[in-house]
């Protein structure tokens, strides 16, 4: 493969974020050209293909040891997103909150660990994720995320942020913060279940839609009962959408 020369067009827009000094931005510029472009996705892979990049020691260290605003950073692009019709955000976009586990190999990795993957259906050695994603009928993009670590004894457990606690924080800097417009938030049976997140979304005006346990207990017609009664007090109809009944 030919040496990548210059930065991708797309990286641009760096030059504009206040949350980067000059050499900070040439780094990151160097960092999202190799990971677009180059065949290597590695530091020293990177720093090879990209011709720019100086040296793979200098990109590491901006990765690893720099000092700059990694929220900043996102809030910059986020703003940057909304200059652009495609990438708008609007009041009837959605706000998918999920968790993904990425499977690694280092085992010092920054809060690596053994995780239960659903995808994979056992647990799998990786870092573990929760999201926010933006998505509506003409674009899709991340808006937020935590990375969830295991407590490493039985002592820290308690003071350990559990995946739910991570979830509200990232509703509450995409409410209080950011300004995401959008009215609804999405989430599965998991995120649904005694997390608090349902009462959380609603303190900020917003909608949810989400599965619940057919034992959770919900008011209906100013009674409470149990989600699988509903059956017997509901209308219900069938509904086609797209093709599937």
């Amino acid at each position: 493969m030919l040496p990548i020369t210059d930065f991708l067009s797309c990286t641009d827009v760096l030059d504009e974020f206040d949350s980067l000094s000059y050499h900070q931005t040439t780094h990151a510029k160097t960092y999202v050209t190799g990971l677009a472009a180059g065949r290597s996705k590695t530091v020293t892979g990177i720093a090879r293909e990209v011709l720019p990049a100086g040296s793979d020691r200098a990109l590491n260290k901006f990765i690893t040891e720099y000092d700059w605003d990694e929220d900043q950073l996102n809030h910059e692009r986020l703003e940057e997103l909304q200059k652009h019709g495609e990438t708008r955000w609007s009041q009837d976009g959605y706000i998918v909150i999920d968790d993904s586990v990425i499977q690694r190999t280092g085992k010092s990795l920054p809060g690596a660990g053994e995780f239960y993957d659903h995808s994979e259906g056992e647990p799998v050695w990786g870092q573990n994720l929760v999201y926010a994603f933006y998505t509506d009928e003409k674009t899709s993009y991340p808006l937020a995320f935590r990375q969830y670590e295991k407590a490493d004894d039985e002592d820290e457990e308690d003071e350990q942020e559990t995946k739910y606690d991570l979830a509200r924080e990232i509703i509450t800097e995409l409410e209080e913060e950011v300004g995401v417009p959008a009215d609804t938030y999405l989430f599965d049976a998991w995120f649904a279940h005694d997390s608090g997140l349902i009462e959380h979304v609603e303190s900020h005006g917003k909608d949810w839609i989400g599965p619940l346990r057919g034992n959770r207990q919900v008011t209906y017609a100013n009674k409470e009962r149990r989600v699988d009664a509903l059956e017997e007090c509901i209308d219900k109809e069938e509904r086609e959408v797209d093709g599937e009944t």
